[in-house]
């Protein structure tokens, strides 16, 4: 699959379920691209035919996923959608911090990388906005915010 900005891509949640994400962007490098997406906690029990881009939620606003990543996560394209000022400021902090070698990217398929996020998130204890926010995203990684 050759991978763009604005796809909208169901994917393989778990046995049961598919979710969604949107690309947000790609890298180019010597080896594989990195592909930034953003994920929902919106999820199926099919893969989507239709979907209307205002009715996703937002669950982790940015994730550069490499290639191999993407290709284990089983993506389908099923629609495209306009990527927001947000998203698009998420990757291009990425991709400067990424070149400046200052992060990275996943190399697991998207729900083993948003488990990884959960679990990182929950053993920070900082400002009373990360405590807001890990709330809210483990309350939609949970289906409590469909």
């Amino acid at each position: 699959m050759d991978f763009k900005p604005g796809m909208l891509l169901a994917f393989n949640w778990d046995n049961d379920s598919y979710g969604v994400c949107k690309v947000t962007g790609v890298t180019e490098t010597n080896k594989e691209p990195i592909i930034g997406v953003v994920t929902y906690s919106n999820y199926y029990d099919t893969v989507p035919e239709e979907i209307d881009p205002a009715e996703l939620k937002p669950m982790v606003l940015h994730m550069p996923m490499y290639l191999p990543a993407m290709k284990a996560s089983v993506c389908k394209e099923i629609g495209t959608a306009d990527v927001t000022e947000n998203e698009a400021r998420g990757f291009n902090d990425w991709l400067k911090a990424w070149k400046d070698r200052r992060t990275g990217f996943f190399e697991r398929s998207i729900p083993d990388s948003v488990d990884f996020i959960l679990e990182q998130m929950a053993k920070v204890d900082n400002a009373p906005e990360d405590q807001f926010y890990r709330k809210k995203l483990m309350e939609r990684f949970q289906g409590f915010d469909k």
